[in-house]
């Protein structure tokens, strides 16, 4: 029994500098107030991923489970079994739920999952002033890149066509961070 105690102790440590690690990067200069980007745009869809987070001097894995429907963005972020952050977005309005100190914020995470996932006409015209997105496709891979005042802050290469399936790799060149998404349309 004191076994199971120590494990879980070890986990909720484990989750929480992951979380301090992700709060720390979640502010910087490509830190745009909340995207205003309606779910239904994304289209209606049920995602698994596996989230591995790389930063100097560490990496982190995560498990996500994303729906979207009826007008509705739910995202709900676990480690070892443990619920580390739900979210809930309109399109207008972020509902969140820390479950372990030093959660990250909402907004960035939902920032993240909009650059990556967003149709390229809704993101641009949701991008603060200053800022743009293009995109490239080949042989079934694509490229995303944001430019924030010449400066390219954010580079998302897509294994696949579709953000939803496949492998996508998020690069935050200025905050310095790394985002490895597999992720399975359920």
């Amino acid at each position: 029994m004191r076994g199971r105690g120590l494990i879980a102790r070890f986990l909720l440590v484990g989750c929480a500098s992951c979380l301090v690690a992700c709060a720390a990067l979640g502010r910087g200069p490509f830190a745009p107030g909340l995207l205003r980007i309606a779910p239904a745009a994304l289209g209606e869809r049920t995602v698994e991923q596996r989230l591995v987070m790389r930063w100097p001097g560490g990496e982190r894995s995560m498990d996500a489970v994303l729906e979207i429907a009826e007008g509705r963005l739910q995202l709900v972020m676990m480690a070892f079994g443990m619920r580390l952050l739900s979210l809930e977005y309109d399109g207008e309005t972020l509902n969140e739920q820390r479950f372990v100190p030093h959660a990250p914020e909402g907004g960035r995470i939902l920032n993240d999952l909009l650059l990556i996932g967003a149709p390229l006409e809704a993101l641009r015209r949701a991008l603060p002033a200053g800022a743009s997105a293009t995109e490239t496709r080949a042989d079934g891979k694509a490229r995303r890149e944001f430019v924030q005042d010449g400066v390219t802050q954010a580079v998302i290469d897509y294994d696949t066509a579709s953000p939803w399936q496949g492998k996508v790799t998020y690069t935050q060149r200025v905050m310095g961070y790394e985002l490895i998404l597999e992720s399975h349309e359920i």
